[in-house]
This record gives structure tokens, sequence and C-alpha cells, in this order.
């Protein structure tokens, strides 16, 4: 009997920040199922991705579609039920289903809501959710513009009924995907997000006082005061526009100045906030980072007076994991599933009303006490979600290829 191939699917972008990292740290966890009995397969779109993966000392196939199948893609991706239904029946088989086939994968995990689920018809796959905000937040250009809420409609909606297993990353996402999708709930999984696997380079001494004199980022980015940090893209959903409303009341109203660091890639709304940015008169105080690298985000972190993640978009994130790792304290929004996320270790923000922030940093400035409380929290809520989230997903993923295994072995 040949061995079970499992194919592990990539094709986000480094710069896709966050759901890199997290894709990162899947192919991590699914290279430690390897064994005599499964063989795992890591597959990518994209060139750099393959790059980056060998250093990490991780072999990976480039699959790269032919221009025929661009255009069958496209055309089906676009399509209504009937034609797609129609476009099938004439193309039983594609180019990337042929490619799993003669890779001999016979369960394939999409470790993103990849559009490339859309595209296979007889292999079975693992299929990834790790937000509805489409629907949580319809309102938001991105996902309202360019007919993006019709995609990922189209997207859920033809295959999450399909999968053999769809991961959530909570409790919230599970009910959500049950109820707006009837799903079976035995074949949804939570499967919590964690930090990004190269966090652990900042270190610390026999004090457990954070080494960071490798690079100064006050002095890179000639910063006269403390800083805020918030590492993510410029979405009009992660609402940077909170963070220069609080920092103008802070100038104005009490004479404390403070700067900010963003970091991150636009996505269409950067050029919206240097211009609120100019007219707020903040242009001293705001560093515009853009994409960094993993080793400079590190020291971002632990140099900074506080992570400040007002986001509209869950139900969790990565970086308030990230900066309880760095003993950084977190102001986060507060929200359904984003303060069942961080629960007592993290000031939870009104996004309606910015002096929730004022008043929230200016606790923070004048109390080591509460910077203390709310690192010690942190630190307790890291270590838990690390040794919670390393059983609890390889156990799934494990259940999963074995119980599937089971089933494939009755047919050819």
């Amino acid at each position: 009997m040949k061995k079970f191939t499992l194919g592990v699917f990539f094709d986000y972008t480094l710069e896709s920040g966050g759901n890199f990292q997290q894709s990162l740290n899947n192919i991590f966890l699914a290279k430690k199922l390897e064994s005599t009995e499964i063989n795992i397969k890591i597959i990518t779109t994209e060139k750099d991705n393959k790059n980056i993966l060998q250093k990490y000392g991780l072999d990976c196939i480039l699959y790269t579609p032919n221009i025929f199948s661009r255009l069958f893609m496209r055309f089906r991706e676009s399509s209504s039920v009937f034609i797609y239904k129609l476009i099938n029946l004439f193309f039983r088989k594609n180019h990337f289903e042929n490619f799993l086939k003669n890779e001999q994968v016979d369960l394939i995990y999409f470790i993103t809501h990849s559009h490339f689920a859309n595209y296979v018809n007889s292999v079975n796959y693992i299929f990834t959710l790790y937000d509805l905000c489409h629907r949580d937040n319809p309102e938001f250009p991105e996902v309202r513009s360019n007919r993006i809420f019709e995609y990922r409609e189209n997207l859920f909606q033809k295959n999450l009924s399909r999968s053999v297993a769809v991961l959530v990353e909570s409790e919230l996402g599970k009910k959500n995907a049950i109820f707006r999708y009837r799903l079976d709930e035995d074949r949804v999984h939570i499967f919590p997000i964690g930090p990004a696997h190269n966090i652990e380079k900042i270190k610390f001494n026999e004090n457990n006082e954070k080494i960071t004199k490798q690079m100064d980022i006050k002095k890179k980015y000639d910063l006269k005061n403390d800083y805020l940090f918030y590492p993510a893209q410029f979405w009009a959903h992660k609402n940077h526009i909170y963070i220069l409303k609080a920092l103008k009341i802070l100038k104005s109203k009490k004479n404390i100045i403070l700067n900010v660091i963003f970091s991150g890639s636009d996505r269409g709304n950067l050029s919206y906030i240097k211009d609120m940015t100019k007219k707020f008169n903040l242009e001293n105080q705001v560093r515009f980072a853009g994409f960094v690298s993993s080793e400079e985000v590190n020291f971002l972190y632990s140099q900074a007076l506080a992570l400040v993640m007002p986001t509209y978009f869950g139900p969790t994130n990565m970086p308030p994991i990230e900066a309880f790792k760095f003993k950084v304290p977190v102001l986060y929004s507060n929200i359904k599933g984003l303060r069942e996320q961080v629960e007592d270790a993290a000031l939870l923000l009104d996004l309606n009303d910015p002096n929730s922030l004022v008043e929230n940093l200016e606790k923070l400035l004048n109390s080591n006490e509460l910077r203390n409380d709310l690192v010690n929290k942190g630190q307790a809520k890291y270590n838990q979600i690390i040794s919670n989230n390393n059983k609890n997903n390889y156990d799934v993923l494990k259940n999963i290829i074995e119980n599937f295994k089971s089933r494939r072995e009755c047919w050819k």
C-alpha cells in the first residue's frame, strides 16, 4: 500500500503579514505529522515562498498554472451556480487537480481560505476559515468593493460543505460558520492562531530582561518620546485613524506627546491616514515603517510602550499574542471575540470614543503597578495559549488525517 500523502497548500506571499506567519506555523505543525505512513508535501504558487521555506530547511513544490488553466479558473470563479456545473461537466479534470494527482496527493490542506479550492472536484481537502468579516462588517470597503463580498460568499458557499474538515480559530468562529453555512458541527474544528514562528529570536537575560541592543528603534526612527506600536496593513478596518485622534487629544488637551510606529503595507488606505496625520499636525509623532523584516518587527515590539490594536475585524488576531510574549502591554478593541481572546490581560478600547484610548494610556503612563500587572497577565496568557494550541492543533490535524485515511482505503 502506498504512503498516504497530505498536500499542504500555501498561496499567500510574505507581504501578506499575519497570513504568511500563521501559514508558516501550520506548515511546521503539519511537518510534525510526517512518518513512515504519512508523507507531507508543501505546495506554493509563489516562488518567493519557496525561497523562504528553503531557509527554514523545508522543501517546497512550486505550482504554476498555465495560461489555459488561469483562464479556466477566472471564468469558473466568476460563474453562476448553473455555469459552474456546466463547466464541471466539460472540465472534470483541470490543470490544478491533475497536478495534485500527479503528485499523488490524497488530501489537500488549504492553510488559508484559498480560491484554489474552487478548482478541485475529486481530490478531498481541508478548508481553513479564519474569518467571516465580510458578514460581520459588510460596510468596510475591503469587503464591499470590487465584488469582494460576492467573491467570498461564492468561495465559502461552494467549498465549505464539500470539505473533509473546516478549521476555524475560535469558538465564536465555529458558531458563526455553522450558523451561516449550515455546516455539520462534527466537521468544524477549533484551530487557534499562534505567534509567528520566528518570534523566539528576541532573547532575555538571566534577570529576565529583554535583550534589545541589536537595534535601537528610537534612534532608527528619530523618536524623542516613547512610542506605541501597531503592526497592521493599511486596510480601513484596521482603524489607524482612531490612534491619530487619540494622539491629537493627548497633545492638545493633556500636553502629552507620544510617538506611534505603523508598520505594514498599503491596502488602499495609507494615503488617507497620511493625509489625516498632516491635518492633525502629527507629522513629528507618526512614523510609517512600511513592510519591515521579521527581525525588525521583534525589536519594534520589545521596545514599545504598548501595542495598540483598535481593529474592527476578528474574531482573533496575532499581534496581542506576540505582544504578550515580549512583555508589552496591550490595548485592544472591546468587541465580541477580541475581548474573549485576551480576557483580563489587556486594556479594552471603546472604538466609538478615542478618549477611551487616551484614558487608558494615561493610566498606563502613571502606574507601573498597572503596567506590571498587564505584563504578568500577558505572560500567563501567552504560556497558556502556547501550551493549549500546540497540543490542540496537533491533535486536531492528526485526528482529521487518521479518520480520512481509514475512509480513503475504501477506493482505488
